[in-house]
């Protein structure tokens, strides 16, 4: 088996879907001797900021000292992407190898385990191997039935809570935070950045049937112009390179989650915070890859994101006016999401519609209709590459392109990013 046919055999995976559930994934890890029982972790869960929040916490606790694994999904160009120690991805070598053995033991014990199942136990396989000393694990959908919420963590985190997966995790942010508060263990501490009453009374509920002390971001931090306060410490100067208000959230819910960390495990290097958290990226957030015109891609995917985005590029970025790229997946809430990016908005030249290279995406030119109600000037582009193109033939060189809709955009314009 080559690294080709290790990702084959991963997307061949794909065709079980998403199947919520523990059974499958604890019989592989049995099978493969319980590698993630060994290790210490943060489990990190929520609708939107999981990532940029995994990548601030890595942060920390590398400038702290410690070898860090880090578990995150989906990867945007190579699955390498998901499995990282230390800001190093795993290596072709090594993906190849733990799927040569995962493969093997799902052909004899006939087990239907899905793409994510088989990433998460490779990866808990790979961090084992490499005796590293915490894993910052994300949750890939929802929390209690999620693949990863087979570990007992030190901390559990929870970034925010909006509605999204619907059809799976329910139709009401109560029900979403209960779904996502299922990664709360017995008396293991939560960190939770939700702002939205009713979710952080359903996660509190939780919470306190875990005997599980809770630590509101809302309650402990302050966040100050550059610089956010706890109970304990005051960091500044906070300029992060990650733009967007919601990031000094993030940055904040991670702060937190080391210093609660601090007191149970390790020690933590907050002088060096500071510096560690402007040093933190991410990639496709609110990512430029193109000056005059400037070129932002986000992977904005529901509306909460979108709002955000929003609101970053209006109080974020100096342009003159915005070209708007968009692809957006069918699963999605199609038309809120252009809601909050069309609606009044004086500085929107142009609105591009396209689709990302997935069976998932949303025909554009049924988005053109959703399109026509804000009275917009709209066109239609059925890929990515000539959408972009277009895009940067119409702006001004003082004008903003932005690509949004989805983590597959994100994908899509990164990827042809690196191959110019």
């Amino acid at each position: 088996m080559n690294y080709e046919a290790s990702i084959a055999y991963f997307e061949e995976l794909g065709r079980f879907g998403i199947q919520l559930g523990l059974e499958r994934v604890i019989q592989l890890l049995e099978l493969m001797g319980n590698p993630h029982k060994n290790l210490k972790y943060i489990h990190v869960a929520g609708t939107n900021g999981k990532g940029s929040t995994v990548a601030f916490l890595a942060s920390i606790l590398k400038c702290s000292g410690y070898r860090v694994g880090v578990y995150t999904s989906p990867h945007l160009i190579r699955f390498n992407e998901r499995i990282a120690i230390n800001d190093e991805q795993i290596s072709d070598e090594d993906v190849v190898k733990l799927t040569a053995k995962i493969s093997e033991l799902i052909k004899s014990s006939c087990l239907e385990i899905t793409y994510f199942e088989a990433a998460t136990a490779l990866a808990f396989a790979y961090f084992a191997q490499q005796q590293v000393d915490i894993v910052v694990l994300e949750v890939g959908l929802g929390g209690r039935l999620d693949a990863t919420n087979v570990i007992i963590p030190l901390v559990s985190v929870i970034t925010n809570i909006s509605l999204e997966h619907t059809d799976i995790l329910g139709n009401t942010v109560e029900l979403i935070a209960r779904e996502k508060a299922g990664i709360i263990k017995q008396e293991v501490p939560v960190v939770c950045g939700v702002m939205d009453e009713k979710a952080v009374d359903a996660i509190q509920q939780v919470a306190r049937q875990n005997h599980a002390s809770l630590y509101l971001v809302t309650k402990e931090i302050k966040i100050e112009g550059n610089t956010i306060k706890t109970n304990h410490n005051t960091y500044a100067p906070i300029k992060l390179a990650l733009a967007g208000y919601h990031q000094m959230q993030n940055a904040a819910c991670a702060i937190l989650a080391a210093e609660v960390l601090a007191s149970r495990w390790g020690r933590i290097n907050y002088k060096a915070i500071p510096h560690t958290l402007n040093n933190t990226h991410w990639p496709g957030r609110l990512q430029i890859v193109g000056q005059k015109p400037l070129i932002v891609v986000d992977g904005a995917h529901n509306p909460a994101g979108t709002k955000v985005l929003r609101k970053a590029m209006e109080d974020y970025f100096d342009y003159s006016q915005l070209i708007l790229v968009l692809g957006i997946l069918d699963d999605k809430d199609k038309t809120a999401m252009m809601r909050e990016l069309i609606a009044d908005n004086e500085r929107l030249k142009l609105l591009i519609l396209t689709k990302p290279k997935t069976s998932r995406a949303f025909p554009p030119d049924k988005l053109l209709k959703e399109a026509d109600k804000y009275c917009v000037p709209a066109m239609v582009y059925e890929d990515i590459p000539t959408a972009m193109t277009m895009a940067i033939k119409m702006a001004d060189e003082n004008d903003m392109i932005c690509l949004a809709g989805s983590l597959y955009v994100a994908a899509e314009v990164l990827e042809g990013c690196q191959k110019r």
